[in-house]
């Protein structure tokens, strides 16, 4: 379908007046739009060195024509006034998975930069691991992989490379597929992801696991002896997130031993500073959960770190032999948690901005994150001794734009009492008195949550539509991170259940405080969030209109069809021997009940929530009668990443929206 044509937004004369910042100043703010937000380049992976003096970390800067962002390693100082500086690369290269060598001395990143001519004249995968000197920007090739590298690490010693390496397909297959004679057994996979050893000194290279092995992630051990692995038997996003184990595998022999956790989650492998302890993430009883855990690899005792916080900890790093330092999320802020090694005991230390799990801490304490604020999309920051800095300034236009207002907001659930909470944005300068056209946004998951900070992109929806004069409410109902496992877990067997009252309370609270007009009260949202926007207008008749984003509708038939199959039994069990329990909770056997117009907007390559799902909610709605548009994505997946796509999201929901609740602006 062609993109809607281009508007030229404005806002009314009152709502300008209130923006006193750089109105004051003369100069009026510049209102995001979607091409804008689209425009924002995003940061990513800070890596601080182990001296705590410097941070590498990537910029990805978003392309034309469908192509994904194209990323690049920057490096700054962890303290002073010195700017970022971006390591120069060859104008098509894109670089990421940066990681100091254990004496500082060097930097290593993955890039498919090109070849050196002997190595590329040898057939070599163009995706390999580089090196230059801390400081430096003359880059060598360290690794001559055949297939390409997705991750790697260097011993402490410096003497070898560990490297993840995809199998590549030998002649009879590549000889199969040119003659099309290329059936597929599902299940079965042939090539896998496996881990080889390079000798940095002479150059001899090994594969270490044999075929038949997924390595997802290594780590070396201090004393270069030992790599732990996290391994499965198959090589699908399932087995990734739900099926993996971890190992301990020789370095000299590559023989692996008995398996230290059998249900491992996606947390990165660390070892202890004394290589006494293995750090590693253990997925909770039903799949929605993970517990960041310290494994004494000579007793076999085992620690969860921080199991009575009423939070989610995302993340943790070591410090020293005896404290880790965490990082997660408690209601709608970020926490960093100091964290004891032995008990698993924690104390929160800072509560910053944070939009997701990403940050490495020094042997000195000091940490490098990505961080927010209300105004500002993810920077990389400093926490040093309790103290919170920003170190980089990406994105310098976003300064000069108008900023809705965020607001942090709690409320108790009318089922049971229980704390809820969630963030209100509402337009730049206004005040309570005039109620406004609201949005609910509901997020992904469940078991994820909305963030105190920026919420501007093609799927936070939030900037746009409050600088644009709509109040945006973002709650985290039950089932949401941020609230300690049992919470995360209170939707099983309930989706459309106490989280809907949940977002219902929350309504009910924007209401009586005048802030949301109940005669233009919308819901949407993506994913999961887009299940509870379907759900609603079966439900209910408080919201005019729903925007469904590749939501769940038959939440049975996506159990059997989706990427990721062990993912809806952890709420519903057996979607065979449970069917009537998946059908009470799926909008499509309750959507004769809609009423209201609906809009569908999927991406035609979603394997998570199948395209299917969004088809059959728009088919079911024609033949009801019911006002509904569906727009698809081509080769869109379940998270978008090219350009076109996420401006055309956004602009069609400010649109829809605005012909829907009545909302008119001057053309």
């Amino acid at each position: 379908m062609m993109p809607m044509p281009r508007r030229i937004l404005t806002i009314c004369l009152t709502l300008l007046a209130g923006l006193p910042a750089l109105a004051a100043a003369g100069t009026a703010p510049e209102l995001p739009t979607p091409e804008k937000i689209m425009a924002l380049r995003s940061v990513g992976d800070p890596q601080i060195d182990r001296d705590g003096q410097w941070i590498a970390y990537t910029v990805g800067t978003p392309q034309a024509q469908g192509q994904p962002p194209r990323s690049r390693i920057w490096r700054v100082p962890a303290t002073g006034r010195a700017v970022a500086r971006e390591l120069p690369a060859p104008a098509a290269a894109s670089e990421e998975h940066p990681r100091w060598t254990a004496d500082g001395r060097h930097l290593d990143f993955i890039s498919n930069r090109p070849l050196p001519a002997a190595e590329a004249e040898a057939g070599l995968a163009g995706t390999q691991v580089w090196r230059v000197d801390a400081r430096g920007d003359d880059a060598t090739l360290l690794t001559h992989a055949q297939g390409d590298v997705s991750a790697f690490e260097v011993s402490h010693d410096g003497s070898r490379i560990a490297y993840l390496s995809g199998d590549t397909p030998d002649a009879a297959a590549r000889a199969a597929r040119e003659a099309k004679d290329d059936a597929v057994r599902v299940e079965h996979p042939t090539l896998f992801s496996r881990l080889w050893l390079r000798d940095l000194r002479d150059g001899t290279t090994r594969a270490l696991t044999a075929p038949g092995v997924q390595v997802h992630d290594l780590a070396w051990s201090p004393d270069g002896r030992t790599l732990a692995l996290r391994v499965s038997d198959g090589t699908t996003l399932n087995d990734y997130w739900y099926r993996s184990r971890v190992v301990l595998a020789d370095a000299g022999t590559g023989a692996l031993g008995p398996v230290l956790e059998p249900r491992a989650s996606a947390h990165p492998l660390q070892w202890s500073p004394d290589g006494s302890r293995l750090l590693y993430g253990r997925l909770g009883e039903h799949g929605m959960t993970a517990s960041p855990t310290v494994h004494d690899v000579a007793s076999g005792r085992r620690v969860a770190l921080g199991a009575d916080w009423n939070g989610t900890l995302w993340l943790a790093r070591w410090q020293d032999e005896n404290t880790l330092l965490g990082e997660g999320q408690r209601g709608v802020r970020g926490a960093f948690l100091r964290l004891d090694a032995a008990s698993g005991g924690w104390k929160e230390i800072a509560r910053p901005q944070i939009p997701f799990a990403s940050f490495t801490t020094a042997r000195t304490g000091r940490s490098a994150y990505l961080g927010l604020r209300d105004d500002q999309p993810a920077e990389v920051w400093t926490l040093d001794d309790g103290r919170l800095a920003a170190r980089t300034d990406t994105h310098p236009e976003v300064a000069g734009w108008a900023h809705g207002q965020v607001r942090e907001l709690e409320w108790i659930s009318s089922r049971d009492g229980l704390r809820i909470t969630g963030l209100l944005v509402t337009p730049p300068g206004w005040k309570r008195g005039t109620p406004l056209p609201t949005l609910v946004q509901g997020h992904g998951g469940p078991a994820w949550a909305w963030w105190s900070g920026w919420l501007g992109s093609w799927h936070d929806w939030a900037q746009l539509l409050a600088t644009h004069g709509y109040a945006v409410f973002l709650p985290n109902p039950r089932g949401s991170e941020g609230g300690g496992p049992a919470f995360a877990e209170m939707v099983r067997n309930d989706w459309g259940g106490g989280d809907f009252q949940d977002i219902l309370d929350g309504v009910d609270l924007l209401e009586r405080e005048g802030v949301a007009d109940p005669r233009r009260l919308a819901i949407g949202g993506w994913s999961y969030g887009g299940y509870m926007a379907a759900w609603a207008v079966t439900q209910s008749d408080r919201f005019k209109t729903a925007i469904v984003g590749a939501g769940v509708i038959d939440i049975g038939a996506m159990a059997l069809t989706t990427d990721t199959p062990d993912y809806l039994p952890g709420y519903f069990g057996d979607p065979l021997a449970n069917r009537a329990a998946y059908d009470a909770h799926s909008p499509i056997r309750h959507a004769d009940k809609v009423t209201v117009p609906v809009l569908i907007l999927h991406g035609e390559q979603d394997k998570r929530v199948p395209l299917s799902q969004g088809e059959m909610f728009h088919r079911a709605l024609k033949f009801n009668g019911t006002p509904v548009e569906m727009v698809t994505y081509p080769r869109g997946p379940h998270w978008f990443f090219e350009s076109a796509h996420g401006r055309d999201v956004q602009q069609r929901v400010l649109d829809w929206l605005d012909a829907r609740l009545g909302v008119e602006r001057p053309q």
